[in-house]
């Protein structure tokens, strides 16, 4: 893997996270794709209904999403970095950064951890917003 590639792609979603944290979603329009992958958005839907515009992933749902313990939990920066350009079939990403928000056995013995996930898509040469989830 590509060490500089990983530390742009972790800096690019630590200034995501600082801008969700300053509400400045003017900035965060630009740095987003046109439709935004958003899992946490729908209680039910189908896999591939979890699209949403970006104007409507901001409005609508960014705040109820990045509460002040999700964002705590980010902040510890535990990440890891892959790329996901692999599947023909699935052009919304080419990179994945996974932030540890549950540690494994946090939460007692036999728990797993849990991990929140930011899609990231290389357009002309600089990475746009395209997608969050949770894993598990």
């Amino acid at each position: 893997m590509n060490p500089q590639l990983q530390k742009k792609a972790e800096a690019f979603t630590q200034k995501i996270i600082h801008l969700i944290t300053q509400k400045d979603y003017a900035a965060l329009n630009q740095l987003t794709t046109k439709k935004v992958y958003c899992s946490l958005c729908f209680e039910t839907a189908p896999e591939k209904n979890y699209f949403v515009g970006k104007d409507a992933f901001y409005q609508k749902h960014i705040g109820t999403i990045f509460n002040k313990e999700l964002l705590e939990r980010l902040n510890r920066n535990e990440t890891k970095f892959s790329f996901d350009g692999s599947d023909p079939g699935f052009k919304d990403r080419t990179y994945i950064v996974l932030y540890t928000t549950q540690r494994r056995n946090e939460f007692g013995d036999g728990h797993e951890g849990a991990q929140f996930v930011f899609w990231l898509k290389e357009e002309k040469g600089a990475f746009k917003l395209s997608g969050i989830e949770t894993i598990p």
